[in-house]
């Protein structure tokens, strides 16, 4: 509990901090993202407001200008209607809308208290091409930046809670949009990570897409430098110490698909860094992708927990 506290207290504190320019790895890249995930704004407590806020001030200062922002689900506590706008209206006022790649989470769709299920995806839905000025049909989507693809999956069930559905309409059009990235990078981005990646069965218990999970692996597993980007099991940024110790990294190849596991953005992580304000740059370059963990809060780069993901 301490330590929940103390982690608590050192995000608010770093919201003080300056904004300082940041530039990418290398000259040469192809593709700066910035990612972040699990912000869970609720428009009643203003603080996650001023952490995404703050978050977007950073990303802008970069002086290579980011191609896209992906934020991998859970926007909101409880998907309500005035949280989700209030997020869509944060990034609408820092950043322009065009690049945003926005899935959501089972805060937004599964813990919703005001409508049904099949209700908060349409809302997400709407608001997403309200604010963007996009025409998506469902919470699976796809879009091109820079000719590169990144695809979205969402929960397609009505009763799940928190273990999503993905039927198989999703996996087929997985499977076709992995197949029109003709082996460049695909960035596949997922609230939910899958089972037995990222250590999901040695932590939480079953934080995954779950019975799923063998469906989707084996889509992605066809295809080569797949990106698989999640959020939810509100892991912090570890390395290879925590692969000795506990069997498992938040960044990690297994047959041939890159898993990246982000940590929650607002305030606590375990098994990591523990405070919030924490997420990932991704920079493509032409013989590989780097993953370098960074603070959006004080504008430091964690120099340590850096990855080279090689493009084959």
């Amino acid at each position: 509990m301490l330590n929940r506290i103390f982690a608590a207290l050192m995000t608010l504190l770093f919201t003080l901090f300056p904004t300082l320019k940041f530039a990418p790895k290398n000259e040469d890249i192809l593709l700066n993202v910035s990612v972040i995930s699990d912000t869970h704004i609720d428009y009643k407590w203003s603080i996650g407001e001023a952490l995404l806020r703050r978050a977007l001030k950073d990303i802008s200062s970069s002086s290579s200008p980011v191609d896209a922002v992906v934020v991998s689900g859970d926007l909101t506590n409880y998907g309500d209607g005035e949280s989700m706008k209030h997020f869509f209206g944060l990034f609408r006022l820092n950043c322009s809308p065009e690049n945003w790649i926005i899935a959501a989470g089972n805060h937004d769709i599964g813990h919703v208290k005001d409508v049904t299920q099949q209700e908060a995806r349409e809302r997400f839905i709407g608001l997403y091409n309200e604010y963007t000025g996009s025409e998506i049909e469902n919470v699976y989507y796809s879009k091109v930046v820079k000719g590169y693809r990144f695809i979205v999956m969402g929960d397609q069930g009505d009763d799940t809670w928190d273990e999503p559905e993905i039927h198989e309409d999703q996996l087929e059009f997985l499977d076709s949009e992995l197949m029109l990235a003709g082996g460049k990078p695909v960035f596949v981005v997922c609230h939910q990570p899958l089972m037995g990646v990222n250590g999901v069965g040695k932590i939480r218990g079953n934080v995954s897409i779950g019975d799923d999970s063998d469906a989707v692996k084996s889509v992605l597993e066809k295809y080569d430098n797949v990106f698989f980007i999640s959020g939810h099991s509100h892991v912090g940024i570890n390395g290879e110490l925590n692969r000795k110790l506990y069997g498992f990294c938040c960044v990690e190849t297994i047959n041939g698909v890159n898993y990246i596991n982000l940590p929650t953005y607002m305030i606590v992580n375990r098994h990591g860094i523990p405070w919030g304000g924490l997420g990932m740059q991704l920079e493509v370059y032409e013989d590989e992708v780097i993953v370098r963990a960074r603070s959006f809060l004080t504008s430091d780069w964690y120099e340590c927990y850096e990855f080279s993901l090689p493009i084959v």
